[in-house]
């Protein structure tokens, strides 16, 4: 699977969170803040409120009131839908101030664009959640934020995202933060790519895994995120910062047996060479092995740099919390009897069983 396909999905993973226990927040000054967030009701946007208000802030939602309009019963809630400029965004009109806005969602520019020029002179700091789609190239290992984005690519979700960088860089110099994430999972995650392998491991008792297992892999937990977006708000915290974890270099080994730990596997990990598996088995990195980067194909997709941030004070939970918690999750959102592909991810249980004898068969 390309690259940008796997971006694409991305933006389909929706966006129950537990208060972040495992993070330490400096201590904030001028409490409490007043926080707009734009969205604030299904993946990433919960995870923020919850944290937010666990700080201790007053936070008002924006949102069309459809995706769980039930959630958090006793926030103010400020009705309005960002793609029909002409009539719903008068929720936000008027002379109302905010400390801080947060913008969760956009994948399109100008609905950040219109929002900032809405919002400029009533809020002190804006930030916005972009995604390492934002980066052009991915040939090189080591990232960092001042690598060349996609501004040159409109139409498509990482070229959309960069744009709405330079919208904020410019309407809100000196006073907006974005982070650059990588694939969030966690709970309320209804992507499929951690699904997959926690699902296979739980339910099986041997599970195809992909290459020699020293390739690399990169995720962060929806919550993590949640309160470094947080702490940047308490801080004003300006620029741009790599929001990958974990802090260390993680290889897929260690990423299937540190999940394969935190849901109480006893599964049996068999690693398939990787170009027998792609070129005499036609299964193929990212979508059939989700998440899977073969450091041939794209070295630097899962070796982003992610030192401003920790300098700065981001942190990542243990792999195991987040695989425990997210196959909680996924349980109660999928069905019991869910069958992979889904959304062109994965590879059919009959499939992968094929492939497991034809390695266990190999002369």
């Amino acid at each position: 699977m390309q690259r940008r396909t796997f971006l694409n999905l991305m933006t389909t993973a929706s966006s129950i969170a537990l208060l972040p226990g495992c993070v330490s927040i400096p201590s904030a000054s001028n409490f409490p803040k007043k926080i707009l967030i734009l969205g604030g009701t299904n993946f990433l946007g919960p995870a923020l409120v919850e944290h937010a208000t666990f700080r201790g802030h007053e936070v008002t939602l924006f949102n069309r009131g459809i995706t769980r309009p039930n959630l958090f019963p006793n926030l103010e809630k400020l009705r309005g839908d960002r793609q029909i400029r002409a009539s719903n965004l008068t929720a936000l009109e008027g002379n109302r101030r905010w400390d801080a806005v947060i913008d969760v969602w956009p994948e399109h520019s100008n609905l950040v664009k219109q929002t900032a020029e809405l919002l400029a002179d009533r809020t002190d700091y804006y930030f916005f959640c972009s995604s390492i789609a934002a980066y052009k190239d991915y040939s090189r290992p080591n990232m960092t934020e001042s690598a060349t984005t996609r501004v040159d690519e409109p139409g498509w979700y990482g070229g959309e995202k960069a744009i709405a960088e330079t919208v904020l860089a410019e309407r809100f110099a000196g006073k907006y933060g974005v982070s650059r994430c990588h694939a969030m999972v966690g709970p309320r995650d209804n992507g499929v790519a951690f699904h997959y392998w926690l699902r296979r491991m739980a339910l099986q008792d041997e599970v195809l895994a992909p290459g020699s297992g020293n390739d690399f892999v990169q995720y962060v937990d929806v919550r993590d995120v949640a309160a470094w977006i947080i702490n940047c708000v308490e801080q004003h915290r300006v620029g741009i910062h790599n929001i990958c974890g974990p802090s260390e270099k993680l290889t897929f080994r260690s990423f299937l047996e540190g999940s394969r730990k935190g849901i109480e596997s006893n599964t049996r990990l068999t690693w398939v060479d990787a170009d027998f598996l792609r070129k005499e088995q036609g299964v193929q990195s990212f979508s059939n092995m989700p998440l899977w980067a073969p450091l041939d194909e794209d070295a630097g997709f899962y070796q982003i740099n992610t030192a401003k941030s920790v300098t700065a004070g981001a942190t990542f939970r243990p792999l195991t919390e987040t695989a425990r918690d997210a196959w909680l999750w996924y349980q109660s959102y999928f069905f019991k009897d869910t069958a992979f592909p889904v959304s062109g991810q994965g590879l059919a249980r009959e499939r992968e069983l094929e492939v497991l004898k034809a390695w266990h068969n190999r002369s």
